[in-house]
């Protein structure tokens, strides 16, 4: 019993083809081997695998599953309390009061550097919600923003 065959299934994407071949080894061991094909000639292709064991795939999955969603823009690359131990309202909500003491300080002249370290947000948040306010439209261009 040499690498018998238990599950297959392919897929395109493009100019090439991927497969992707669930088989066990003599000693009964199940493994994955993934394959891609690509054409780069009239009967030429370009070949290339990977053999994932039975102990890695559980990783190879949530590893997968991971690049996926990156790849998709669906997780962030970091957590929003990572980014609380520089910025402490970081990802949290503006609130009326949040926005009405940003316009007096803004109309005070505090830069933007002042302003990120009075809300605990970064330089980025302090500018998107300065122009979402259309403070500098109110007040004019203020230093430091």
């Amino acid at each position: 019993m040499k690498d018998e065959k238990i599950f297959s299934t392919k897929f395109k994407a493009g100019n090439r083809t991927y497969f992707l071949d669930v088989k066990t080894t003599k000693y009964g061991d199940r493994y994955l081997k993934i394959s891609e094909s690509k054409r780069t000639g009239e009967t030429e292709f370009e070949r290339h695998q990977i053999i994932v064991f039975n102990e890695g795939i559980d990783k190879l999955e949530e590893k997968v599953t991971e690049v996926a969603e990156k790849m998709r823009n669906k997780q962030k690359s970091y957590s929003d309390n990572e980014k609380r131990k520089t910025h402490r309202n970081a990802y949290q909500p503006w609130t009326e009061e949040d926005d009405t003491r940003l316009e007096l300080l803004f109309c005070e002249g505090n830069s933007v550097t002042e302003l990120s370290e009075l809300f605990g947000r970064n330089s980025g948040a302090i500018r998107s919600r300065i122009k979402k306010l259309e403070l500098k439209e109110k007040y004019g261009t203020q230093q430091g923003v």
